[in-house]
């Protein structure tokens, strides 16, 4: 595996996946009763945005820097940026990005618990630096696949699972899809969010029209596109499927996507679309 996130930290795709996540975070926090969060493609804690392969990339200064300067106002941000001011550096001068593993550690609470898991022998060393591991926040070197068998059920009844691989390999959606599949049938009741690049518009159906073909109640599809689906450009767009969504999830994606739309799409370009892929319940 040769993928390696510092390239691409802050940018559109992380934005948009990590507003929903800090709002799926929050929602759960509606409750007094503690939750599980697994992450299974943990990466590290944060990203040192002035690093070589960061300034290299220019993602962050198209992605997370250029929507603090433009939306930093925006309501259905607020939570996000503030997450995103806890990984370090401020609002207006950001240093670090907070990953994944970063956003979840500093939404838990007491009573709450995480696992992060990472197969990449450096971006675990990196994570087990950067985020301490205590009795209710675990790091653990490995696959997330097969922590979504050994994990689930969590005790705790009530949670999210994020699943967010580098997609490398052509066929990982295939291997996300099967994973998934089975974790649901352990979990029916949890709340999964699943990453995956829209490419082209042929993909992006073909993930849309796979995932429906599950059966599975409750899925909602976020999906942020800052250039057309078609353009060539490589990663044209950010997808998150989300399954049993917070009550709130639909509205407020819609605002907050609108809003990271407006400010890092290409002019003319893209779309924010949240929509249903499937009911409440499906028929009989």
């Amino acid at each position: 595996m040769n993928y390696q996130h510092i390239y691409h930290a802050g940018n559109f795709a992380d934005v948009a996946k990590h507003a929903a996540l800090v709002f799926c975070l929050e929602a759960l926090k509606r409750k007094e009763t503690g939750f599980f969060a697994l992450d299974t493609h943990a990466g590290r804690g944060s990203y040192d945005l002035g690093a070589a392969e960061a300034q290299r990339s220019g993602e962050s200064s198209r992605g997370i820097l250029r929507l603090i300067e433009v939306a930093s106002r925006e309501p259905a941000l607020h939570d996000y940026f503030a997450a995103v001011g806890r990984g370090g550096g401020g609002r207006r001068r950001l240093a670090r990005y907070p990953g994944s593993p970063a956003l979840i550690a500093g939404a838990l609470r007491s009573q709450d618990r995480a696992l992060f898991v990472e197969m990449q022998p450096a971006e675990a060393r990196a994570l087990e630096r950067q985020i301490e591991s205590t009795a209710r926040l675990g790091i653990q070197f490995g696959d997330g696949y097969a922590a979504l068998k050994s994990q689930l059920p969590p005790r705790e009844r009530r949670g999210l699972v994020l699943i967010d691989p580098p997609y490398e390999d052509p066929g990982e959606i295939d291997t996300v899809l099967a994973a998934f599949a089975d974790a649901y049938r352990r979990w029916p009741t949890g709340m999964f969010l699943i990453w995956y690049p829209i490419l082209s518009a042929a993909q992006r159906a073909g993930v849309h029209a796979r995932f429906t073909a599950l059966e599975i109640p409750k899925m909602l599809g976020a999906d942020l596109a800052v250039h057309p689906d078609d353009a060539h450009v490589g990663l044209a767009g950010s997808g998150l499927l989300i399954v049993n969504p917070p009550y709130g999830a639909d509205d407020h994606l819609r605002e907050a996507y609108a809003a990271i739309h407006g400010a890092l799409g290409a002019r003319g370009a893209g779309y924010a679309e949240v929509a249903r892929l499937t009911p409440e319940q499906m028929a009989q």
